[in-house]
């Protein structure tokens, strides 16, 4: 049942998302603090990691330890580290290829090319938002 096996991670995902967020202030609706949105998607999560397991368990589906896509879930997770430790070492442009590139490889459909295309394009405008748009401290290449 991997659908049971998907809810259960998003229940997972919203819970820890209530623990990490526990200590921001929630605020009110007309004043909403720094917790109020975590929380809310958290709890959104929960809700439909429930659904979604409910619905999973009540029908017929594979078995829990099926046909897990092996490739996906050692690529995406590897993209996301890389990323993590490219990003203050290399800076945005190498770290964002790669991410793109690696996750782009967990299918195993797509062509490398338009990975490069992919990379090229999201890469540019990860710069253009998030270094000259919102002015985030981020090094763009190596050497910068």
């Amino acid at each position: 049942m991997p659908d049971v096996g998907a809810g259960l991670f998003f229940i997972a995902a919203g819970v820890a998302g209530l623990w990490f967020g526990r200590g921001y202030p929630l605020g009110s609706l007309a004043q909403m603090g720094p917790g109020f949105f975590p929380k809310v998607i958290s709890a959104a999560l929960i809700g439909i990691g429930v659904t979604v397991a409910l619905r999973a368990r009540h029908s017929e589906a594979a078995d829990l330890f099926g046909n897990w896509p092996w490739r996906a879930l050692l690529l995406i997770p590897a993209s996301l580290i890389l990323f993590s430790l490219f990003v203050p070492t290399f800076g945005i442009v190498p770290a964002t290829a790669s991410l793109i590139i690696l996750s782009g490889l967990a299918t195993g459909e797509a062509r490398f090319g338009e990975l490069i295309w992919l990379a090229t394009a999201l890469t540019v405008f990860s710069i253009v938002v998030f270094v000259y748009g919102l002015g985030l401290g981020f090094r763009v290449i190596p050497w910068d």
